[in-house]
């Protein structure tokens, strides 16, 4: 799976991920990884994702074939 934080965060709210990262209260670098595969949230944060950017959980997270 990977996640599409950045897009999705800049066509719902207009955010970077650095912006994201501040919402949320964690580190830059934190969200950099979960965007580029390198790192996952577990299930309690992908649901504060979606509700923070107000998308669905296929929106943000698309499975690999």
């Amino acid at each position: 799976m990977y996640l599409k934080i950045a897009e999705v965060a800049r066509r719902n709210k207009g955010w970077n991920m650095r912006k994201l990262a501040d919402k949320m209260d964690i580190e830059h670098q934190t969200v950099m990884y979960w965007n580029q595969g390198r790192a996952y949230p577990r299930l309690p944060t992908l649901i504060k994702l979606c509700r923070l950017l107000e998308c669905t959980f296929e929106e943000l997270v698309v499975p690999e074939d």
